[in-house]
């Protein structure tokens, strides 16, 4: 599958190549990004394989996550969609009722509070509306305030609260049944 690309004035949304390891390497070695995520920097080894399913999911499912560059080409971070087969408890599918695709976003530090992120998912979401995405969640672990502000701007609503690897985290909604309460 071709990824489709995205841009806006400031930013293009491209497919990931192997060219981008490095900088992907940068990032989620970055001890303020992988804070509320893992907790633990990606080695050269897990930044690969997250490089390897990024460019693998669009292949397999047909979305995915889209490389953020500035027009320039100065490669800012990652924003899209995924499918994964989270344990978490309870089990997403039973705080949502429903099967989910999450989005998610990680942004450069050196890049972040500029609006990248907002600007970025609000051309991946209106990329998977056009897609008929009915329902996308975001997975925020508790004490993320940045991402819990930049989830209600982009329209997700807090609808539940799961355990994933023994850490608090809280699940926001856009579309589907969050969509339905109002």
């Amino acid at each position: 599958m071709t990824v489709p690309e995205l841009s806006s004035e400031r930013l293009i949304l491209r497919a990931h190549t192997p060219q981008d390891y490095g900088d992907l390497l940068r990032i989620w070695s970055a001890p303020e990004v992988v804070k509320y995520i893992s907790g633990v920097p990606d080695t050269p080894e897990t930044a690969w394989a997250k490089l390897i399913f990024h460019i693998g999911h669009w292949a397999a499912m047909g979305f995915g996550y889209w490389a953020v560059t500035a027009r320039d080409g100065r490669y800012l971070g990652m924003v899209g969609f995924s499918v994964q087969p989270r344990l978490c408890e309870p089990a997403l599918s039973e705080v949502l009722g429903e099967d989910v695709i999450e989005a998610g976003w990680v942004i450069d530090p050196k890049a972040q509070g500029q609006g990248i992120a907002q600007e970025a998912m609000q051309l991946a979401l209106r990329w998977g509306d056009q897609k008929g995405f009915a329902s996308t969640v975001a997975l925020i672990a508790a004490g993320n305030d940045a991402s819990e502000r930049l989830a209600a701007r982009l329209g997700y609503q807090h609808v539940g609260q799961v355990s994933y690897r023994d850490h608090p985290n809280r699940v926001w909604q856009r579309g589907g049944q969050a969509g339905a309460q109002h």
